[in-house]
């Protein structure tokens, strides 16, 4: 694998590359639309929306939506991307596992990687639980993420140098898998024209089908159904992303008892 190659790899799957076209922005949204069957202004929450590329094409397609992320930064590009098309799209900076919301969100979507960014299993079952407390009854989420069997049969540790991403500066990545916590690390070092060295670290949990089924479960949410990809190939070994589709179950409400009903059995005093 090329530097070149492996650099796109990393932006390709992981990354919220402003660079990407937007003929893949409107692919996934494509899906998103089909496979969660969302209705005309369906109020939809993109959890961890980063720059709000995705999130702002679902607002164009006439859906009320928020983008939720702890990076102000990231919002900053956001709201300037958005200011002047006048659509129905907000912008807030949060935990994404304390969303402030309950039984009002149609839709939550977590696209790209953004599930699996935080830093345990825990953190990341918190994140869950939190989306199904936003979902009304009956709401989906929609989960992208990295394939794991997929990365596992492909996947080749890298290090490599790359001096186009930036004017006047030279990025130095390395990506790595721990087998042991199931994440896939990449250390970037920024090393500007002065020589400064700007050290970062993001870590991907990438789960197998298996696991987010599990997690799923400890959530209270429901698994629906899996692809691999948006448009729409079966989910296998030989898919780059797992797209996995769950709903907020419908709560059952305890049966009323009937004024009118003759009791099912009558109880004789001085007995059990």
């Amino acid at each position: 694998m090329s530097k070149k190659e492996a650099l796109s790899w990393w932006r390709m799957h992981l990354e919220d590359d402003p660079r990407r076209p937007h003929s893949q922005i409107k692919t996934q949204i494509d899906g998103v639309e089909r496979f969660m069957r969302l209705e005309p202004r369906s109020r939809v929450l993109d959890l961890g929306c980063g720059s709000g590329r995705r999130t702002i094409e679902l607002a164009r397609r006439g859906h009320r939506v928020l983008g939720v992320d702890p990076d102000e930064r990231a919002l900053s590009v956001a709201r300037a991307s958005a200011k002047g098309e006048k659509l129905n799209v907000h912008f807030m900076k949060a935990d994404t596992r304390a969303i402030p919301y309950r039984s009002e969100i149609d839709a939550v979507v977590s696209l790209d990687g953004a599930f699996g960014q935080l830093a345990s299993d825990r953190d990341d079952l918190r994140c869950l639980e939190a989306a199904r407390k936003a979902l009304k009854p009956a709401g989906l989420l929609l989960i992208d993420t990295l394939n794991k069997e997929w990365l596992m049969r492909h996947f080749e540790p890298n290090f490599w140098e790359q001096g186009e991403e930036r004017k006047s500066s030279v990025v130095l990545d390395q990506i790595g898998f721990d087998f042991e916590r199931g994440r896939l690390d990449n250390r970037r070092v920024i090393v500007d024209a002065d020589g400064k060295r700007t050290p970062s670290f993001v870590s991907v949990r990438v789960y197998t089908l298996t696991e987010i089924k599990a997690q799923l479960e400890r959530a209270g949410l429901t698994y629906l159904q899996s692809w691999g990809g948006f448009d729409g190939s079966a989910y296998g070994m030989d898919s780059a992303r797992l797209v996995v589709l769950a709903e907020r179950p419908v709560e059952r409400t305890a049966k009323k008892a009937d004024p009118d009903e003759p009791p099912t059995a009558i109880r004789i005093k001085g007995r059990r």
